[in-house]
């Protein structure tokens, strides 16, 4: 009984309420607010950080762990099959990034099913992610074009790298898609619907929030490029000075992608929980917080 009268003390995530058409929602868009999404997001992993941790041991540490021991970062760019490694490990962070969000939307699951979930919902994310792409790329073509006639982008040729005009051009018009789509993930973890269900729900749902989303994204972005310089370039280094060359299953090599690993791990976890929490906010959710019970 008292076990049972525990669980049951557990708040449970709150449900998203029924999604309104455009027309009701109207002048009632809410106000997105990063400051509290980022006190529900200490609140949730200082309850329950431990759940989010395994999702994220068995998901990313490992997977990456295992790649960066059997091909460090220099074989990857020159193996295929490091560079099949390196998709297979997309493919499982993808699955990761839906399952901790997931968790941190709610209903209140099981971890086991929040993977499951992950898993479950890539294909459509996938999905999502290449129509983008394919977006991003044709909306460039004329802005490439325009940077060629202007002479700020040389035009490139066969075999030669792109200007770094037309490479400032793809971050930016990245970074610009990104901060407005980055809520399919959560989209993926809360709702069902396919890959073009993913775009359209992101792009209603960010509607009037654009530019709180694109600090976010770009918080995202610089503290993604902090941990990957700082642990390859940083403390990698270090490491290959104390133990010898990063060479395949070494242990230098197994050093360095674990330091890597961990640190990546903990930025996304925060992010993940972060960004399911803006659209909790976003999707009209009460601000209820609560995560699974811990079984698998």
């Amino acid at each position: 009984m008292g076990g049972a009268e525990d669980e049951s003390k557990r708040v449970a995530p709150a449900r998203a309420r029924p999604h309104k058409s455009d027309d009701q929602r109207g002048d009632q868009m809410p106000k997105l607010s990063l400051s509290q999404a980022w006190d529900e997001t200490r609140a949730v992993l200082a309850r329950d950080g431990r759940l989010f941790i395994s999702v994220a041991l068995a998901l990313i540490v490992f997977p990456q762990t295992v790649v960066g021991l059997a091909a460090p970062h220099s074989e990857l760019q020159a193996s295929t099959i490091g560079v099949a490694l390196m998709l297979v490990v997309i493919v499982i962070g993808l699955a990761a990034q839906i399952a901790l969000n997931r968790l941190a939307i709610g209903p209140s699951t099981t971890v086991g099913a929040a993977i499951n979930r992950g898993f479950v919902r890539v294909p459509a994310l996938i999905g999502s992610l290449v129509i983008l792409s394919i977006l991003i790329f044709v909306l460039l073509i004329p802005v490439v074009l325009l940077l060629v006639v202007l002479g700020f982008a040389p035009a490139s040729r066969t075999g030669h790298e792109a200007s770094a005009g037309v490479v400032f051009a793809i971050v930016v018009a990245t970074a610009f898609t990104y901060a407005i789509f980055q809520l399919v993930i959560p989209v993926a973890a809360a709702e069902q619907g396919g890959s073009l269900h993913l775009i359209s729900r992101s792009w209603r749902l960010a509607r009037g929030s654009y530019w709180r989303l694109f600090a976010f994204a770009m918080l995202l972005i610089i503290g993604l490029s902090i941990v990957l310089l700082a642990g390859q370039y940083g403390l990698g280094s270090l490491i290959a000075l104390a133990l010898g060359p990063a060479d395949p299953l070494s242990f230098s090599a197994l050093a360095i992608s674990l330091v890597v690993s961990l640190m990546q791990a903990a930025m996304t976890i925060v992010f993940a929980v972060m960004l399911a929490r803006l659209y909790v906010q976003l999707a009209g959710a009460s601000a209820q917080l609560g995560v699974p019970r811990s079984g698998i």
